[in-house]
């Protein structure tokens, strides 16, 4: 987490001074790559430290952080970049990272924990047998989707509703603010998932984003506020879903391979994230309502394939 916060500052303050666009296209190239050595880890890191509740609840904040981080950002760089530039976006944001790194480089090891030092084909040799456990492919799955449909969802609304949405003074980054309270859902179940299950608060996240979206397809463009409250459930079902799809993991894996259970569901997250933009433009030709509606379909499926997986766990996993 250090090394890769410390890499990160170092070429987001480099970029920032960039003055060619290759030169910037290849730094943010190397800054998703730095960028992408510490959510995996922290999120393994904090499923796999302390009690119980303290897992929860750790796996909680960094999920409403990381969530809250990708309308933030967005909010930050419109106003930033635009008003003073992308080096005054960047060179602040080094800065923390910079910081951070050496916060956690101060912070003491975890006692009696040795480190290990497996070769790189060792590391992942496990990873076929994550993907070839039934009950993990139901947690996978609709990782895969949910920040897929996230990012589709805003870039649509941003093409087919924004000129609607101006109109009545909701700017791209107002759009994106009203929902901000929603990615608190991970703080409010926190204390909710050991009581009612990971899996059940699966079925209900994906369920209340669903329903949000289709919503939002009924709403169109014509019923804006509607539409803004709809995207607020979406959101939420999608706050609701990160964490608990993480404690699913965290309780089906074996102790051994945890760390790299979620490691694997972070990576497959962010894959779907990545898919967003490829599938905003592929269908960007339909008609707002037929997209979110195609969203909504998606995502009761990955709801209905994890409900549909409930009597196929062990006893030791039906517990979670």
């Amino acid at each position: 987490m250090a090394w890769g916060l410390f890499a990160l500052a170092l070429v987001s303050a480099v970029i920032g001074w960039s003055d060619s666009a290759s030169l910037l296209v290849a730094g943010r190239a190397l800054q998703g790559f730095a960028a992408a050595a510490f959510p995996p880890v922290v999120i393994a890191y904090l499923a796999e430290r302390g009690t119980p509740r303290q897992r929860t609840w750790g796996v909680a904040w960094i999920s409403t952080a990381f969530l809250s981080a990708g309308l933030l950002g967005q909010i930050y760089g419109g106003t930033v970049a635009g008003r003073w530039g992308f080096g005054a976006a960047m060179l602040p944001l080094a800065l923390v990272y910079a910081c951070t790194a050496g916060a956690l480089l101060l912070t003491d090891a975890d006692a009696g924990q040795a480190p290990s030092h497996p070769s790189l084909l060792a590391a992942y040799r496990p990873v076929g047998r994550l993907l070839a456990d039934a009950s993990l492919r139901r947690v996978y799955g609709p990782a895969s989707l949910l920040l897929m449909c996230f990012v589709t969802f805003y870039l649509t609304l941003d093409a087919h509703a924004g000129a609607a949405l101006l109109n009545q003074g909701i700017t791209p980054l107002l759009l994106r603010a009203v929902a901000l309270p929603a990615f608190l859902a991970p703080l409010a179940i926190a204390a909710v998932i050991p009581r009612v299950g990971a899996q059940r608060m699966v079925i209900a996240g994906l369920g209340m984003a669903a329903a949000g979206l289709a919503l939002c397809a009924w709403a169109g463009s014509t019923h804006l506020h509607g539409l803004l409250a709809a995207s607020v459930l979406f959101v939420a079902g999608v706050g609701i879903s990160v964490p608990s799809l993480i404690a699913r993991v965290a309780g089906l894996a074996d102790p051994p391979l945890r760390g790299l259970a979620v490691a694997l569901y972070t990576f497959v997250l962010f894959v779907g994230a990545s898919l967003g933009p490829w599938l905003a433009q592929s269908i960007s030709h339909w008609p707002l309502a037929r997209t979110l509606s195609l969203l909504a379909v998606l995502l009761t499926v990955a709801a209905l394939y994890v409900f549909t997986g409930r009597n196929a766990s062990t006893p030791s996993m039906r517990a979670t």
